[in-house]
Parts: C-alpha cells; sequence; structure tokens
C-alpha cells in the first residue's frame, strides 16, 4: 500500500508549483485536490506544515499570503564585502545573504542539496564548486581555498575596500555571476537610496511578522518582496539595519526599537535607578518641542544604564537607539553604542558612533572647544564629548591609524591637563611603538599581579587558608 504523502510535503509542491503568492484557504484547496484535510483544525494544520517549511515565506497582509522564495531569486544581486584574506588564500567568507543565496534549501534537513554551485567569474572561468564550513564551532560558511578565485582576484586587482556583486543566473542549476565592484567608482547615494528601500522593506517585515526573527526569516522575506531585485545592490543587511536607528541587531534576531522598549517598559523587569532622569509624562512618539524631546532623550539613556548595569547589553542598546531617535542630539547615547560596537570589535561602526557623539556634544553644549569657559571632565556636562574623543583615539589606534590617534590623544591632554582619562598613558604606549592589543594584554597583565599582590596582602604568611578579615 503507497504511504499518503505528509501535508507538509502536499504543501512544499503546492508552493513550488504556485505561480502566485496564495493565501492559506488557496493552499488547502489545492493540498485537497490530492488529500483531505480531515483534521480537526484544518487551518492551524496546514499553518503548522507551513511553518516547517524553510522555503515557505510569508508575504504579511489580511489575510496572510504565502510564497517559495527561491522562486523570487531570479536576476535578484547581491552586494559581497572582501577580506584581505579571501584575496591573499582564494577564499570566499559569505555574508548570511549570500550563504542564503547560494544554498536556499540549507535548512531543509535530509532533502537539502550539497551546496554545490557555478560562478560565472567575470572575464574569468566559470568556477564549479562547492560551500564549505571554514570555522569550526562557527556559522562562518564559504568557499575554500581555490586557485583558480585568487588568480581572478590577481587579474582584476581585487582590494579589500572593493567588494563582490553576485547575480542570480539560474536557480535551480545554482548558476551566479561574480563581479568586482571598485571602491572608487561606488555611487554612495545611489546605493544610500538602496539602503532605505532595504530598510523600509526590513521595517514591514518585522511590523507583519513576529519579531525578533531570525536573520534568515528576514533575509527570505526580503527576497519574498523582491528588494534585491535591481541591478544595483544595497549594502549587507546588517550593516544596513545597524545603521538605522529603527532595528536592534541582536545576538538572536532581528527587532524593532520602538517594540523592544515598550516591552521593557511594560514588563520592568530592571527597576530604574531612583537617582536616574524622571519618566516624562505622556507618550515619547508624540513629543514636539525640543524640551520634551531631550527630557524623553535623557530619561531612555540612563534607561539603558539601567540595563548596562545588569548585563543587559541588548536591552541598553535598544534604549540608547531609541533615545536617539527621540533626540538625535544625545551624545553620550551615540557614545555607548561606540562602546557597543568596540567592544564587539566592530570598529568602523564604532568610531562612526563616536564621531557623531562628539558632533553631538559640541554642537549642544561645547561649541568651540577652545573657548568651553568650564574645566573639562571636572565639568560634567562636558565629560560626554570626552568621552567620545577617548572612544575616537581607541578605534583609530586599533586601525592602526596611530598618527591620527596620537593627535586625538595630544588633544585630550591639552583640554584636561588633569588627565582624569589617562591619555598620557596611552600616548606613552603609543610612543614605545606598541599596538592596542599590546597595550591592552600588558594592561591585563598588570591588573592579575595587583590583584595577586592584593590578595597575599590579605593572608597571614601568604597562605591562602589564613586569610585576615
Amino acid at each position: 500500500m503507497t504511504e499518503e504523502p505528509s501535508f507538509t510535503q502536499l504543501v512544499t509542491q503546492v508552493l513550488m508549483k504556485a505561480d502566485q503568492p496564495l493565501t492559506v484557504n488557496e493552499i488547502i484547496a489545492r493540498v485537497e485536490v490530492v488529500r483531505p484535510v480531515d483534521t480537526h483544525h484544518p487551518r492551524s494544520t496546514i499553518r503548522g506544515a507551513i511553518s516547517s517549511i524553510p522555503q515557505a515565506a510569508s508575504l504579511g497582509g489580511r489575510p496572510a499570503r504565502y510564497t517559495w522564495w527561491p522562486r523570487h531569486l531570479a536576476e535578484n544581486t547581491f552586494r559581497q564585502p572582501l577580506l584581505d584574506s579571501n584575496l591573499e588564500q582564494g577564499t570566499l567568507v559569505l555574508g548570511r545573504e549570500a550563504w542564503l543565496v547560494f544554498w536556499p534549501d540549507f535548512y531543509a534537513g535530509p532533502s537539502r542539496s550539497q551546496g554545490e554551485v557555478t560562478l560565472d567569474l567575470e572575464d574569468g572561468p566559470a568556477l564549479q564548486t562547492c560551500i564549505q564550513h571554514l570555522v569550526s564551532m562557527q556559522p562562518v560558511w564559504g568557499l575554500s581555498a581555490t586557485p583558480a578565485l585568487a588568480d581572478w582576484y590577481r587579474h582584476q586587482g581585487a582590494t579589500s575596500k572593493d567588494e563582490l556583486i553576485i547575480r542570480v543566473l539560474d536557480v535551480e542549476t545554482h548558476r551566479y555571476a561574480l563581479s568586482l565592484a571598485r571602491h572608487a567608482g561606488r555611487d554612495e547615494e545611489a546605493i544610500a537610496a538602496r539602503n532605505r528601500d532595504l530598510a523600509d522593506a526590513a521595517e514591514q517585515v518585522l511590523l507583519a511578522g513576529r519579531p525578533p526573527m531570525s536573520d534568515s526569516d528576514l533575509i527570505s522575506r526580503l527576497v519574498a518582496r523582491d528588494v534585491y531585485r535591481h541591478p544595483l545592490p544595497p549594502d549587507p543587511w546588517e550593516k544596513v539595519l545597524r545603521a538605522d536607528l529603527r532595528f536592534v541587531v541582536g545576538k538572536y534576531g532581528v527587532d524593532l526599537t520602538e517594540k523592544v522598549v515598550d516591552d521593557l517598559e511594560r514588563e520592568m523587569e530592571v527597576l530604574p535607578n531612583p537617582d536616574g532622569t524622571p519618566r516624562p509624562r505622556g507618550d515619547r512618539r508624540k513629543a514636539r518641542s525640543d524640551e520634551v524631546r531631550q527630557a524623553w532623550g535623557a530619561y531612555l539613556f540612563d534607561r539603558g544604564m539601567d540595563h548596562l548595569w545588569v548585563n543587559w547589553p541588548g536591552a541598553a542598546e535598544a534604549y540608547y537607539r531609541e533615545a536617539l531617535r527621540v533626540d538625535p542630539g544625545h551624545a553620550d547615547a551615540w557614545v555607548h553604542l561606540g562602546n557597543l560596537r568596540f567592544d564587539e570589535g566592530e570598529l568602523d561602526e564604532a568610531l562612526s558612533h563616536y564621531e557623531r557623539g562628539q558632533e553631538a556634544a559640541e554642537a549642544r553644549v561645547i561649541g568651540d572647544p577652545a573657548r568651553y569657559p568650564r574645566p573639562f571632565w571636572l565639568d560634567l556636562d562636558s565629560r560626554p564629548f570626552m568621552r567620545a574623543l577617548h572612544g575616537c583615539a581607541l578605534c583609530l589606534w586599533r586601525l592602526g591609524r596611530v598618527d591620527e590617534a596620537r593627535q586625538v590623544f595630544t588633544w585630550m591632554l591639552d583640554l584636561n591637563p588633569n588627565d582624569n582619562q589617562g591619555a598620557r598613558f596611552l600616548l606613552h604606549d603609543i610612543d614605545e611603538g606598541l599596538s592596542w592589543e599590546e597595550s591592552w594584554a600588558q594592561e591585563e597583565a598588570w591588573h592579575k599581579e595587583q590583584a595577586e599582590a592584593f590578595r597575599l596582602a590579605r593572608t597571614w604568611g601568604g597562605r591562602p587558608d589564613d586569610v585576615i578579615h
């Protein structure tokens, strides 16, 4: 006796064959051509089947419509950054978009393909290869060292500032075209417009779905909405959404800043510091005057600090971002966003945030630093500005822009000879030729030595079992 196909198998066949998005009722009607949906709750049964199919994407709406998202990949284009290690070794570490585009059935379980792709290299050969897992215990996928790809990089004169443009030629045969986009030819204005298109579409996806949403779900729904069906691709989705204050890109998914803050304020798992800025009256979304906006910005920033102090950086970031959505001139919110990115090693992004913080502090409080009437750092209002300078200098140093870092640290000493932030020690390390990493390692070793000396000082004869209380 032939085994009856499951509802998941039937829904998969229906979506793959459909030439347009379908509602749940339309899917049920097509499934019942083969097998009756005679469960107690047919719509729930089919929705459950849809949710178990990685290639099924919701387009939202009322009623919601569903589509087979890989079908929408035809003629899509994507932007893929290059790394120095890619060029040296002939590898390609794929961003999440490119990984899903090259391997759209990755999450399909036992039925997934082996990740085979054919890459038509511009002014080069067609490269037949497979997507590989490149880093053990980490979700890093791409092309392992390939002499043909290394030769193509060299022939093109590619640098890590350039980008690859991936164009989908044939989804079913996994064929793609790769070309090089020179950094010098980058049309920032046009790409910024495409980035806005992507961000606006992502907001609609999240409003229609149930955030937080995984990156794979978000990307597939953006593809299904034809966001990438354009000859000029936007920047990678994560770069775009991180730069947009409407979004919080966290470890476990993407969410809307406003929603995250609303949820945190409603649940109040972390109580406000009684010495913090009191919550203003009314709805922050309706704040119109600068005074009210700044009051909301101060409150939201302080709530971010409440969460940072209890080691909840994701919630803190949401509050910082919401503070800046309400009051873009809140310098310390920019600085603390920079701190989060700095700790993650996202140095270009961190530097951008610190620079925004410096600009905001100068515009609202400092004016011309040379004419500031009060002592820097001792005056509390000047501290966001000084923190921004400190962050900028650390980023520049860590990025290898040593002369620029030295200039900023020297400026900090000129502004605040008392050196409450320790700029002179960092200048000493720079003058000694140390990298940021070497300086940090030395400081860590010193702190460990001090901690051990303190521990021994609290014992009789250095015996840990005789601690003095």
